[in-house]
């Protein structure tokens, strides 16, 4: 076979295995967010549409699923904070809009993160491995960033500083997700409108 011909192949078989691997993630992440927090490897297959064959072909064993589902969660999580504004709106005086912006990008973070924080099987894993809280520096990153957007008005209030950045945590996104079994559109916007009555209206 020719090596422009065997290199197409290979091409396409390694984009097969990705898009099968994706396929299984998704539907692990599908299952726990549709309120299967335990989900079984017969019931990941069944919902990624393989065999339980093929899922073993590509994560060894249910562990190695487990850790892939974190470190993809984490790795697009990270990804998103790591977006800079837009250059429109990275003005002071663009702080209002700044803020919008930081509430969708908290709100696909979480989306991200919120499969292994409501699942036992990932927080048990997460302590197995010893693997670091992937809230805490997304808080820090949060704080620093309200205090780098937010009006010396809102930010010098403590009270409704702390209201602000609670808020946008994701023990608040958890409670509009898993509690109040939200979708995550309007967890969003439940998110938005109570940000945006924080900072229309000042504590004194």
């Amino acid at each position: 076979m020719p090596k422009v011909a065997e290199e197409k192949k290979n091409d396409g078989r390694h984009e097969r295995t990705e898009r099968t691997r994706q396929r299984i993630l998704d539907a692990t992440r599908d299952l726990i967010l549709n309120g299967s927090l335990r989900p079984t490897t017969t019931e990941i297959a069944q919902n990624a549409g393989v065999t339980t064959r093929t899922l073993f072909r590509h994560f060894s064993d249910a562990e190695t699923l487990h850790r892939e589902m974190i470190t993809a969660a984490e790795a697009n999580a990270e990804a998103v904070i790591d977006e800079p504004f837009p250059l429109d709106i990275t003005a002071p005086q663009q702080w209002q809009r700044q803020l919008t912006h930081i509430i969708d990008r908290r709100s696909r973070i979480y989306e991200h993160l919120l499969p292994i924080y409501v699942s036992p099987i990932f927080q048990r894993q997460r302590a197995n491995q010893g693997h670091k809280d992937s809230r805490q520096q997304p808080n820090t990153r949060r704080r620093k960033r309200l205090n780098q957007v937010l009006p010396d008005e809102l930010r010098n209030n403590k009270t409704l500083f702390e209201a602000i950045d609670a808020t946008l945590g994701i023990e608040f996104w958890i409670s509009l997700r898993q509690s109040q079994k939200l979708g995550a559109d309007d967890a969003r916007k439940v998110v938005a409108l109570a940000i945006s009555r924080l900072v229309e209206a000042p504590q004194k």
